[in-house]
């Protein structure tokens, strides 16, 4: 048998859609105090950091009482907030790091899509004109041929990519550190020594880099003012990657047309923000991948992960350690 340590609320909507698994059990807790109740600490094989409702801090309170696991699992893709955890306990261990990585690409695909849209189509322009009662028989854009560089070109930035050139016949641009790698759907790959050349080709700039220190404010001020005036900057994938001081500022002197933002530093966003108060900004609060089958798409990919672990075979996907991503 093999147990698995979840730590998240048991009484949680989470648990409620729990996988079952042949030859596997599950003892859940948002504290250790709850999971050492269970009596099984020392059995736990996998341990399972879902989140919600529970503190990043109780994995690095757990792991000196489960001495057997051999593998840990993050619910979410982005994994910065277990960077201590990482650092301390498992940047030298052999245990294993897998992540949600994959389960929630298509719907952070469609939401970029429909940023891009937005902005395309002039959406504010006709809600205003409609609640103005204003007649405006404008000419209407479209997105064909239209350059979409990405910035981070892993599972997410490559369903985004997907939707962009096959679905709307876009360029795609991609931004990696190894441009050599193979990049599914891209048009011409860029290395990061290229970053402004990409933000400037660009008509809408998508940012969906993990959050690590080596990309902490990785769009800033250069990057902004390398932008067309009529370009987008759109960002899903952490906060910490952006210079949001410089983003509102690029915003506010028209620098650049618009941008959509759905990730931020601090969260909630706090009211003292100077991005609220930017008109041309279409603004979700990290809920673009929250849709109604998300916790079914999230244990998904650890269910899959578990079959691997089972038959002995490589994981669906690993996390590099000392990369963070």
């Amino acid at each position: 048998m093999i147990t698995v340590a979840a730590i998240a609320n048991p009484a949680g909507d989470v648990m409620k859609v729990l996988p079952t698994i042949d030859g596997v059990e599950y003892i859940v807790g948002t504290t250790t105090e709850e999971l050492a109740k269970s009596g099984k600490l020392d059995q736990v094989t996998v341990v399972c950091f879902v989140a919600q409702d529970a503190s990043v801090s109780v994995i690095s309170d757990l792991w000196s009482r489960v001495p057997n696991c051999k593998w840990v699992h993050s619910f979410t893709a982005g994994i910065d907030a277990l960077g201590p955890f990482i650092n301390e306990h498992l940047l030298n261990s052999p245990v294993p790091l897998t992540n949600g990585k994959g389960a929630f690409s298509d719907s952070l695909a469609e939401w970029v899509m429909t940023s891009v849209l937005h902005f395309n189509k002039q959406i504010p322009r006709l809600l205003h004109n409609r609640a103005a009662k204003i007649w405006d028989k404008f000419v209407m854009n479209t997105i064909a041929g239209k350059t979409l560089g990405v910035v981070g070109y892993g599972d997410i930035g490559q369903a985004a990519a997907k939707c962009a050139k096959f679905g709307f016949g876009m360029k795609v641009l991609a931004l990696r550190n190894d441009p050599l790698k193979e990049s599914a759907h891209a048009d011409e790959v860029l290395g990061p020594e290229r970053k402004e050349e990409l933000f400037a080709r660009s008509d809408f700039v998508l940012c969906a880099l993990p959050g690590t220190t080596e990309t902490h404010n990785y769009c800033s001020t250069a990057e902004f003012e390398a932008m067309k005036k009529t370009a987008v900057f759109i960002s899903i994938g952490r906060g910490v990657c952006v210079d949001e001081d410089a983003l509102a500022a690029a915003l506010r002197s028209g620098q650049i047309l618009g941008a959509a933002v759905d990730v931020f530093k601090t969260e909630p966003l706090p009211e003292s923000n100077p991005l609220w108060d930017c008109e041309n900004i279409l603004l979700s609060c990290h809920n673009a991948d929250m849709t109604a089958d998300y916790l079914e798409l999230g244990w998904g990919v650890f269910k899959a992960n578990m079959e691997c672990f089972l038959a002995d075979r490589p994981f669906v996907n690993t996390v590099d350690k000392t990369r963070g991503y």
